[in-house]
């Protein structure tokens, strides 16, 4: 209903407004072009989720048990119609802190990933529902992530839990709200909680499981210069996360060229001059900073060298280089953190926990979590 509203208006207004100005020359005129490119976006897109509507319905998820805890799992079962018997749904099961800002047209939404797992279930693992093929699903949830609050509505915690299927036709996509409660008590501890009997550094800590390098890995692993293990972390190149930011980019770099445009013809009156100027100099420093930012995505690399000594870290982009150390007996352990995201999409760096003081962290951008994990244990062996 929203999109065909929008056509509604946007038709109209760019053939006898938008058009008839740009034939008499009025440059600004062209800016309204944007109106019907953004309405035929939202009718597309609505067709889109009419057609998935009309082929998959209204999925259901079944969740086994009364109540879904922190540090136990979430099992259940996704119901879906007409959902092929050779689909490999692709499940995510995410929480996230959701945070919303200003009033009225101001209202902005922010969703930060605080902890992401993924899984694919293969056709052969698919359940007999009452429509056709059901979806399983079985999550082990941390003891470390917080749950579900929703008290204060401009700050919650949300859970939620995607599903996707690439089909022919119209993809099959889904989603849900998980309530997720605290662990009960006896079981679980915060992750900032330590044993006053555990080991102070990564250093006296028990062995580090052995995890397996994952056939996709991008980090080389080399002997170091001094000894121990160099990890070469080589630039992230990722796609999706370049095209996000540099969209970004372009849009408030577009912005600030059409302002030192309009300013440099004297469209703003000499009383009021400093107003675009200060508009001005706002998406120029945000210009300047998303730059930065996809510099970084697409240019930077990290190099850790680990040793019994402790952690030499390197980064370098376009020729520049900055190196820290951190001592061994500082470090108390090397632990995931998700880093920039892309929509959904996290990017997982390694939050290296001190003794005292905050944690550093280890500029990473892996997308496969699995490498991220993997990573993290192999430095934490080579300090030892």
């Amino acid at each position: 209903m929203f999109a065909i509203l929008w056509n509604l208006i946007a038709a109209p207004a760019t053939f006898l407004g938008a058009v008839p100005a740009i034939e008499k020359g009025n440059t600004v005129a062209w800016a309204a072009l944007l109106f019907p490119f953004v309405g035929a976006s939202l009718l597309i897109w609505a067709l889109h989720l009419t057609m998935r509507w009309r082929r998959f319905g209204t999925s259901q998820l079944a969740v086994s048990g009364d109540t879904v805890a922190l540090g136990g799992w979430l099992r259940g079962t996704i119901a879906a119609r007409n959902l092929p018997e050779d689909a490999s749904p692709h499940l995510t099961l995410t929480c996230i802190n959701r945070v919303v800002t200003g009033t009225g047209k101001d209202r902005s939404v922010w969703e930060k990933i605080l902890w992401q797992e993924e899984q694919t279930v293969p056709r052969e693992g698919l359940a007999p529902g009452p429509e056709g093929p059901a979806i399983p699903v079985a999550f082990r949830l941390p003891d470390n992530a917080p749950a579900t609050r929703s008290e204060d509505p401009d700050n919650k915690i949300v859970w939620r839990l995607q599903a996707h299927a690439s089909i022919p036709g119209v993809d099959y996509k889904e989603q849900f709200e998980i309530p997720v409660a605290a662990p009960p008590a006896g079981r679980g501890a915060a992750a900032d909680e330590r044993d006053p009997f555990a080991p102070a550094t990564v250093a006296e800590a028990p062995p580090v499981a052995t995890l397996e390098r994952p056939l996709d890995a991008r980090v080389r692993v080399e002997p170091g210069p001094e000894g121990g293990l160099r990890f070469t972390l080589p630039a992230s190149g990722h796609a999706k996360a370049g095209i996000t930011v540099g969209l970004f980019t372009i849009l408030f770099g577009g912005f600030t060229g059409l302002l030192v445009f309009l300013i440099r013809r004297g469209m703003a009156s000499d009383a009021f001059v400093f107003v675009p100027l200060i508009i001005l100099a706002g998406f120029a420093f945000v210009s300047s900073i998303l730059v930065a930012v996809v510099l970084q995505v697409l240019f930077k690399r990290t190099i850790v060298d680990a040793t019994p000594g402790g952690l030499v870290v390197t980064a370098r982009v376009l020729g520049l280089e900055r190196a820290r150390r951190i001592a061994r007996d500082e470090i108390r352990d090397i632990t995931l953190s998700v880093g920039m995201q892309a929509g959904t999409t996290p990017y997982y760096d390694l939050a290296v926990g001190r003794t005292t003081g905050p944690a550093a962290r280890i500029t990473a951008m892996l997308r496969n979590k699995r490498e991220a994990e993997w990573l993290a244990a192999e430095i934490t062996k080579a300090l030892r």
